[in-house]
């Protein structure tokens, strides 16, 4: 079994990276736009003109900052109370996981861009495998007291 140092250290990067993105997001909004099409998501090519994808540079804005406060926290959490064992911490990172997974996915797929879907599979993979291993650790460690 993987160890709970790796499984912490693992959640780190993958946290990290999304920050990293989420800033890309802010700071660089063209350049990010340029993989929302690269990878299927970006605007349509009927309304793809130079004035909408000025535009879209608020949106991307604006999530970006949301997406780098979320991971800030989450980094912050991973650092500290998860780390620690702090049994709220892993509990609140699985709620709000689920949550982001569920609406985008769905609304992903009900605004008929499954690409997008299929994106966020590596990312809820990447982070929910190492929290559910960590509460089996938990468990395990909690048997062996008995």
């Amino acid at each position: 079994m993987i160890s709970r140092k790796v499984l912490i250290n693992w959640l780190q990067i993958v946290i990290a990276t999304v920050f990293i993105y989420s800033l890309l997001l802010v700071f660089a909004g063209t350049t990010a736009g340029e993989l929302f099409t690269l990878f299927g998501f970006g605007p349509n090519e009927f309304i793809n003109t130079q004035e909408f994808r000025d535009y879209l540079l608020l949106p991307y804005m604006v999530l970006g900052a949301v997406m780098a406060g979320w991971a800030f926290l989450m980094l912050q959490i991973v650092r500290g109370p998860l780390r620690d064992g702090t049994p709220w911490a892993r509990t609140f990172m699985i709620r709000s996981l689920v949550l982001w997974f569920v609406l985008d996915t769905a609304m992903s797929l009900v605004l008929g861009y499954p690409t997008h879907a299929i994106f966020n599979i590596p990312f809820a993979v990447a982070l929910g495998l190492p929290l559910y291993w960590l509460g089996k650790k938990k468990l395990k460690q909690l048997n062996s007291l008995n």
